[in-house]
């Protein structure tokens, strides 16, 4: 059975600290321009251009947008551990609800004290729990949820960047 992407499995991409200067650009502001870029970088435009198109085509790179959902109206944004003690055809089921319900916006098979991750938003808590916990229930053993009632830091993969270009920088 395919269950997913395994992080890792493929050839491991490898950035030098311009292929991170690019991304670090493009995770500010996903629609700035190569040749702005280039100006930060202090690389020519078609380096850039040459250098993102191949990111992309590795999966190293997927430019989306990042939404708020209490912003637009889902305002119930819940993170769901579960395991299960079934067997491959009840995983398979899971596998399958996972895929095919909108409201689970990530899923993970993890290792740890829960063997999935889901991150599950919808306009309120009672449509969460009624509409989308309670399919979840047969399919699981055991079932945690924690909704989140206020965001202390939201992703910031330019400062993470950042560390990472410092630190290759730090190792020549």
């Amino acid at each position: 059975m395919t269950t997913g992407t395994r992080r890792g499995r493929q050839d491991a991409f490898l950035p030098d600290a311009l292929d991170l200067e690019i991304l670090e650009s493009l995770v500010e502001d996903g629609s700035m321009q190569y040749k702005e870029i280039a100006s930060k970088t202090g690389v020519d435009k078609r380096t850039v251009a040459k250098r993102v198109e191949a990111m992309k085509e590795r999966g190293a790179l997927k430019i989306t947008a990042d939404i708020d959902w209490a912003q637009i109206g889902a305002g119930a944004y819940a993170f769901v551990g579960t395991q299960t003690g079934l067997g491959e055809k009840d995983a398979a089921s899971l596998y399958a609800y996972i895929r095919e319900e909108p409201r689970v916006i990530e899923a993970y098979s993890t290792v740890g004290s829960d063997e999935y991750f889901l991150v599950v938003v919808d306009e309120d808590l009672q449509s969460l729990r009624e509409d989308v916990l309670r399919k979840l229930e047969p399919l699981t053993a055991d079932l945690s949820t924690a909704i989140v009632s206020t965001r202390i830091k939201s992703r910031n993969h330019a400062k993470f960047l950042r560390f990472l270009i410092d630190r290759k920088k730090a190792q020549k």
